[in-house]
């Protein structure tokens, strides 16, 4: 008798040619069979992949053909994630592929942060669009706390940075750098970042980037629990639109061109609802494996 097996996907989410750009993501869609699969499992074979993510789906009755419903849980590094940008996308990527999905136009999955609405963005761009819930914003509440994050940052990036804003962002910390400092080249020591209370750093500027050039600013995102840089992190941009639309002055509803510049890199498109309180993110995305896992 043969093992069980599940058929994963490898996908390159935030990016439009396979290889060395976007963030990868492995995607399983679980078979009836295995919907009672233990979180254990989970997490043996998110660490089996090794990757920035990886999507368990568990398909659910859908109010219509045009629009599916999915459970969706991402896991990563020993961790089940609250929200995960590129995996979402990923798995949309993988579903719209599927006979169901190519007659379906949305997608709504059933996650930690309750239901997150997907579509494929119109006009022929094979571009797919993640509704998201913003990330407030919220100012350092000491002149100590700034000291200590310029200290940080100075430390991680080099001694030519200069910091124009802090936000705080949930488990995210929100540093605008000087459009002067060379935020694409800097080479930056995560672990440096351990001494600030937040499970992610990130640097952004409005400096040009090289990679796009009508991109209205740029981002790096740092773990310094693993000590790794964040190729393309979806969720981290639920702060950034906001903020950047307000610094600016760009209106709410108009589509925002970004780059986020790690040595992978990828583009995003930002679209910021204000009133709805959510971040339409669109991207790129493509398929790089196919496989079968077995348990």
């Amino acid at each position: 008798m043969s093992n069980p097996s599940l058929q994963y996907t490898i996908v390159d989410a935030f990016a439009s040619t396979p290889f060395n750009s976007g963030n990868p993501a492995s995607v399983i869609i679980l078979p009836p069979s295995h919907h009672s699969l233990p979180t254990e499992s989970f997490h043996q074979i998110a660490n089996e992949f090794n990757l920035s993510a990886t999507a368990f789906l568990t398909p659910q009755t859908s109010a219509s053909p045009s629009t599916l419903r999915y459970g969706l849980r991402w896991f990563a590094h020993g961790v089940e994630l609250t929200l995960c940008g590129h995996a979402t996308l990923a798995s949309a990527r993988v579903i719209f592929s599927t006979l169901e999905g190519q007659q379906a136009n949305k997608l709504e999955f059933e996650t930690r942060r309750g239901t997150l609405g997907v579509r494929k963005v119109p006009g022929g761009s094979g571009k797919i669009e993640l509704d998201f819930p913003v990330t407030a914003l919220e100012g350092l509440g000491s002149a100590d706390e700034l000291a200590q994050v310029s200290e940080t940052v100075s430390a991680a990036a080099g001694e030519g940075v200069s910091i124009r804003g802090v936000r705080k962002a949930g488990l995210f910390l929100l540093v605008e750098v000087d459009p002067g400092f060379d935020l694409e080249g800097a080479v930056v020591d995560a672990r440096r970042f351990l001494k600030l209370p937040f499970r992610a750093i990130i640097l952004t500027s409005s400096r040009p980037s090289s990679f796009r050039p009508n991109a209205r600013f740029m981002s790096r995102v740092f773990g310094p629990q693993s000590n790794t840089e964040d190729p393309v992190c979806g969720s981290a941009h639920c702060a950034l639109a906001p903020y950047w639309s307000q610094v600016l002055d760009i209106p709410p509803g108009e589509v925002i061109e970004v780059h986020q510049a790690s040595k992978r890199g990828g583009d995003l498109d930002l679209i910021w609802e204000k009133e709805s309180g959510r971040v339409r993110i669109q991207g790129s995305v493509v398929v790089t494996m196919r496989g079968e896992l077995y348990l």
